[in-house]
């Protein structure tokens, strides 16, 4: 399965999720729970700048938690933003997402344009939806083969 599969099979109308780089944290924070997810995209006009988890959040609270709210996004923001693309593999994603401790992966296009976000979620169900698939088929050979 491929990243692009993926980005088909997710939710209709779940586009990108994003903010300035001089949003609030706190506005951050209310497009995190209103979409129920836990990383927004920062953005610069059409370029990614950064994104910004629930755990860049709370680590913002645990340094000061009075100036965290009030903070710009682009004072908590992760500026080292790891990517994938519409054709990489869900292995790929996993040894990413592994090897970066990361949960979210911005897809970009062969432009360079962002075309999605794929979530740890997103590759767990992939894989379980395969493994599905491959022991129907196993099990479909085994009762043909009687």
């Amino acid at each position: 399965m491929i990243v692009k599969t993926i980005l088909k099979t997710k939710a209709r109308g779940a586009g990108i999720v994003s903010v300035t780089p001089d949003a609030s944290v706190g506005d951050a924070a209310r497009l995190l729970s209103q979409h129920k997810i836990g990383a927004v995209l920062v953005m610069n006009g059409d370029r990614v700048a950064g994104i910004l988890s629930e755990r860049d959040i709370v680590r913002g609270l645990a340094d000061a938690v009075d100036v965290c709210i009030t903070a710009k996004v682009r004072d908590l923001m992760t500026t080292e933003v790891f990517v994938c693309h519409e054709d990489d593999t869900v292995e790929r994603l996993m040894e990413i997402m592994t090897a970066k401790r990361i949960r979210h992966l911005p897809v970009v296009d062969a432009n360079g344009d962002v075309a999605g976000m794929v979530t740890i979620g997103d590759v767990v169900k992939s894989r379980l939806d395969e493994t599905k698939m491959e022991a129907e088929s196993l099990r479909d050979y085994v009762m043909a083969g009687r």
